[in-house]
């Protein structure tokens, strides 16, 4: 079982600190997708236009499509505590939310992770392209070495072994702006539950002890080469 060494900073990002509900729904609403396919009806992506107009429970209406599971069953979103609230059609939460302009997450009701990108932004997975194309490549850690395709896509969805390549931070939602809940040494070996693809590349979920954590497949050295963080496989353990 992998540990994480102690964070030295939490990072907190440009959320959006709204002054009023009017605020946060002129900054929320709009439309959003979800990244993990399971939520999806293939070959369509789950969409999620999230409206602006209230109705006389305060709540403003959802329209999906190209959804499936507990997506299916989101139909419209408020605003609680600073935090984006998910309801069914019977007023029940599915999820609470939380994030930026670009990226929303948390979990539901039922222990899955939801993660939201708005459509259209480009953010970070624009820089990692950008850095890519001229960098020639993704590079193996802090290393000159070049990685293949099959290096810099996903490990497997569940259950992958892969060996971390650089001391990377570990966070407790899927998104750059979530807090850093620590950092797992390089060369350590952490097995994962869950990887999805988001449009900054891939972000897989590990076991820490008593936390649950976030790692970043795809970043950026020094605001400007385009690096993997961990290889797909593990030496010391294999798959």
């Amino acid at each position: 079982m992998a540990m994480l060494a102690a964070a030295g900073a939490f990072s907190f990002t440009p959320e959006v600190r709204a002054q009023s509900v009017d605020q946060y729904v002129e900054a929320f609403s709009g439309t959003w997708q979800l990244v993990d396919a399971r939520y999806s009806n293939p070959p369509s992506t789950c969409n999620m236009v999230l409206g602006s107009t209230a109705d006389s429970d305060g709540r403003f209406a959802i329209e999906g499509t190209g959804c499936r599971g507990e997506a299916a069953l989101i139909s419209s979103w408020g605003v609680a505590q600073g935090q984006m609230t998910l309801f069914d059609a019977d007023g029940a939460v599915i999820a609470r939310l939380g994030g930026s302009q670009r990226r929303i997450s948390g979990t539901s009701a039922s222990g899955s992770p939801l993660i939201f990108e708005r459509v259209g932004a480009g953010g970070t997975a624009a820089m990692l392209e950008a850095a890519k194309k001229a960098g020639g490549c993704f590079y193996s850690g802090f290393t000159s070495k070049c990685v293949d395709a099959a290096e810099a896509a996903p490990p497997a969805p569940e259950g992958a072994s892969v060996q971390v390549l650089v001391n990377l931070n570990v966070r407790a939602e899927a998104r750059d702006d979530a807090e850093v809940v620590g950092v797992v040494p390089q060369q350590t070996c952490v097995k994962t539950d869950l990887c999805m693809m988001a449009t900054d590349g891939a972000w897989c979920r590990a076991k820490f002890g008593e936390k649950n954590g976030w790692m970043r497949k795809q970043a950026l050295r020094q605001n400007r080469w385009a690096i993997v963080t961990f290889e797909n496989t593990c030496p010391k353990q294999g798959n």
